[in-house]
């Protein structure tokens, strides 16, 4: 394959550790004693799931209003994302796709802190389109974002994959008809949303810009 289409959050960047920190600061500062408070948990939830699940589970958890523990932990976010570095290899793998003649897009969520933190690792200049949540598309799973980049990339759908961390990240890219490709990096996906390929480093994506492995 030649165009990659990147999630940012547990794809390109690990982030999730430092999103349990800021969730865990922000519970205490609603009053929850730090004894009570797992971050193994808060992680699984996050990861597997998402950030809105956890605020309502852990929010009725322990009889927080769900609007005040969001806005305590969007206060502590950006402080501790800004710590985030990207997972290893992903400078090396973005910069081979160029090489080889395809296309890096960003499809995010996130704010316009992911392209900061692109910027700060010098690998924003690698991407060809950037989606973040300053648009106003539809979210992932909805393949609408995943579409505009397509046709902005002039991109091939049987040329390019969507590369994430979660269901969600798959169910989008099958819903827009291209490759799909799961990191599942630590392991922790069960229902994986049947992707083309599961890879659990970013190295193990190198053979695929090749075209050398088998579909799995």
């Amino acid at each position: 394959m030649k165009n990659f289409i990147w999630d940012f959050d547990g794809t390109l960047f690990d982030t999730y550790p430092y999103m349990v920190t800021a969730f865990a600061k922000a519970l205490r500062k609603n009053g929850i004693d730090p004894i009570e408070i797992n971050p193994d948990e808060i992680y699984a939830q996050m990861r597997i799931h998402s950030l809105g699940s956890a605020i309502i589970k852990f929010s009725a958890l322990y009889g927080i209003d769900q609007e005040r523990l969001l806005k305590d932990y969007r206060n502590y976010e950006q402080d501790e994302v800004n710590l985030a570095k990207p997972f290893e290899n992903v400078k090396q793998v973005l910069q081979l796709i160029v090489a080889n003649g395809g296309k890096n897009g960003l499809l995010t969520h996130r704010d316009d802190q992911a392209l900061h933190l692109l910027e700060k690792y010098d690998i924003k200049k690698l991407f060809t389109g950037l989606v973040t949540s300053k648009q106003s598309f539809a979210r992932k799973p909805n393949p609408e974002s995943l579409n505009y980049l397509i046709k902005k990339m002039n991109l091939e759908v049987n040329e390019t994959a969507m590369v994430g961390d979660r269901e969600l990240d798959v169910a989008a890219g099958n819903n827009a008809g291209v490759i799909t490709i799961l990191f599942d990096f630590d392991y922790m996906i069960e229902n994986d949303g049947n992707p083309d390929f599961i890879v659990h480093s970013i190295k193990e994506i190198i053979p695929l810009i090749k075209g050398t492995q088998d579909t799995v």
